[in-house]
């Protein structure tokens, strides 16, 4: 279901239209800034269900909750918090006047002024509120938005940017399909800001394409996210948490955590209360259950297998929390990875330096806080 890479030309058109408009009406009126935010809240609250439906398309499994909760929740929170907002936002701010002008009469004040077209290029594993909240800013700066959503999850892109291009004139938002083709283009255009969300390494094609228009960016890249069971934790406790933090969405989360330090004498006990949890929440399995997520696309689940594989063949010992019981995978197997705990992983293995963006998990021990501390710190 791949859609067309949307042209150079066509983009540079779109960003033509949108900053003729700006120039000819000027920066949009609070008025007009509440009703482009309330569009946007009406918008997701009629299509709550179709927004759902297109992500578990895409997605192949995927609680429904998941996808209302930190998809069309989190964005329609955002528009309302800018609805609310944006009338205070928009009033001019007084500054203290210095000697001499003080003296004068003189005043100063600082008036908020849109900075025009802003660009979104926004990732696939939380499709809807990633590429939708950075809007309710722009729009409550009186910006125009150009936005780009992740062709992997093209039922979900093709829905928003029927909804959103129906919903607004082009002059103000328009979605454009498309890949990695797109998305350079759209990152190459003079635009006056670019929010970014996805890999490192993309990220930095993208600042470098940036770069030469002098494009500011706000750049959201991966990374590696620790945790660190204290010496006095509770380690059942801590386990749980741990275990809901790397589930939801099957670690496919930019907060999901990476790895977890625990100490030495504790470790195995972190395993076995890891292991319990998933079966407890899971007692018929975890790869045949309906509230556990698919990996996005086959050649991410290839990705994290390899990992695992890598791993294995260098020793380490690997831990696969299965659930209560060992279940098949539905049908798409290759897309049905299970929380999986890596021990004795060496700094040299990918599953160590890469962000992993998935349901594995890295344990690893410390025998004196300021060791993990000096190690976390280090990366």
């Amino acid at each position: 279901m791949a859609a067309e890479e949307t042209t150079a030309a066509e983009l540079q058109r779109l960003l033509e239209v949108q900053k003729a408009a700006l120039r000819e009406r000027g920066p949009p009126g609070v008025r007009e800034r509440e009703r482009r935010l309330d569009v946007m809240v009406q918008l997701l609250l009629a299509n709550e269900d179709d927004l759902v439906a297109a992500v578990t398309a895409d997605f192949g499994v995927r609680p429904r909750e998941v996808t209302r909760f930190a998809d069309v929740l989190m964005a329609l929170e955002a528009f309302k918090a800018a609805r609310a907002g944006v009338r205070s936002w928009c009033r001019p701010e007084r500054r203290r006047v210095d000697f001499p002008f003080n003296v004068v009469g003189a005043t100063n004040y600082v008036e908020y002024q849109p900075k025009g077209v802003v660009g979104v290029v926004a990732p696939w594993n939380y499709p809807i509120m990633l590429l939708l909240t950075p809007v309710a800013s722009a729009f409550a700066a009186g910006d125009a938005v150009l936005l780009k959503p992740s062709e992997l999850a093209p039922r979900t892109a093709a829905l928003i940017a029927q909804l959103i291009n129906d919903a607004y004139d082009e002059s103000i938002a328009r979605v454009v399909l498309g890949g990695p083709q797109t998305s350079a283009a759209l990152a190459a255009l003079p635009l006056d800001h670019l929010v970014f969300t996805g890999s490192t390494r993309v990220g930095k094609l993208v600042a470098a394409a940036c770069a030469r228009n002098l494009t500011p960016t706000t750049l959201e890249l991966g990374g590696k996210c620790p945790v660190i069971v204290g010496t006095r934790a509770d380690v059942t406790a801590c386990a749980k948490r741990v275990v809901h933090g790397k589930i939801l969405n099957s670690g496919q989360t930019c907060l999901a955590p990476d790895y977890v330090f625990v100490e030495e004498s504790v470790r195995d006990a972190f395993v076995e209360a890891f292991e319990r949890t998933i079966a407890d929440m899971f007692p018929h399995g975890v790869l045949g259950s309906g509230d556990y997520a698919s990996i996005i696309s086959a050649a991410h689940g290839d990705r994290l297998r390899a990992l695992v594989t890598e791993a294995t063949r260098a020793g380490c010992r690997v831990v696969e929390c299965r659930g209560g019981a060992a279940d098949d995978a539905n049908e798409d197997a290759a897309r049905r990875v299970a929380p999986t705990l890596i021990l004795d992983a060496g700094d040299a293995l990918r599953v160590s330096s890469e962000e992993i963006f998935g349901p594995l998990l890295v344990v690893r021990t410390y025998a004196r806080l300021p060791g993990a501390l000096f190690f976390i710190s280090g990366r």
